[in-house]
């Protein structure tokens, strides 16, 4: 009996293990993929070549890009450049939700869609913070097409972080709209964060 609870732990501690170096090994995957498509700027900024706003925009205006772009602005003491209405916390949570996605153990892609639904305010910690819950889809072929609009959301955001600040996070449990409620989606993600933290 004691070899048999011996194998369960061990299958238990490899599983967790594997878990946590496959997120490791996407998130490094799809950063790839999001600085592929900003080196071209990168490699200007790095050159001392003159970047104009409309290249910024250009980029900035892809969801997906948008977390990265700020942070290679950032990096090369640019970010005059970075649009100015892409600054909200709307853009960012657009941006947040759009780059999640692309998570190869999520939906593998940017969503062709987002469209914010409502702000919910929450005092998780006795803080006021704001989730944007959001709704979004892919289209063909990506193999979620045919499930429609899913809701998702990017938040806590606090009455004092900067723009891009990292604080803010994004997810979605892939539920179809209709099926769940944004306010729903959001309370069910604080509840699990607290009985995950304690």
């Amino acid at each position: 009996m004691p070899w048999i609870l011996l194998g369960i732990v061990v299958a238990i501690v490899l599983f967790i293990l594997w878990r946590r170096s496959s997120v490791e090994r996407g998130a490094r995957k799809r950063d790839d993929m999001v600085l592929r498509e900003l080196d071209p700027l990168g490699e200007k900024l790095a050159g001392g070549e003159r970047v104009s706003r409309d290249e910024v925009v250009d980029l900035a205006l892809r969801p997906h890009l948008r977390l990265l772009l700020h942070d290679v602005l950032k990096h090369y003491e640019k970010l005059d450049l970075f649009p100015e209405d892409l600054r909200t916390e709307p853009a960012q949570a657009e941006a947040l939700l759009a780059y999640w996605l692309m998570h190869p153990n999520e939906s593998q892609a940017a969503p062709d869609e987002v469209e914010q639904l409502e702000v919910i305010e929450r005092t998780p910690e006795g803080e006021p913070v704001r989730f944007y819950a959001m709704r979004f889809r892919h289209h063909e072929p990506h193999w979620a097409s045919k499930d429609g609009w899913m809701l998702g959301f990017a938040g806590p955001f606090f009455d004092d972080d900067t723009p891009y600040s990292g604080n803010a996070a994004a997810f979605s449990t892939f539920a179809k709209e209709g099926e769940k409620t944004p306010a729903e989606v959001v309370d069910w993600y604080i509840d699990m964060v607290h009985k995950k933290t304690g």
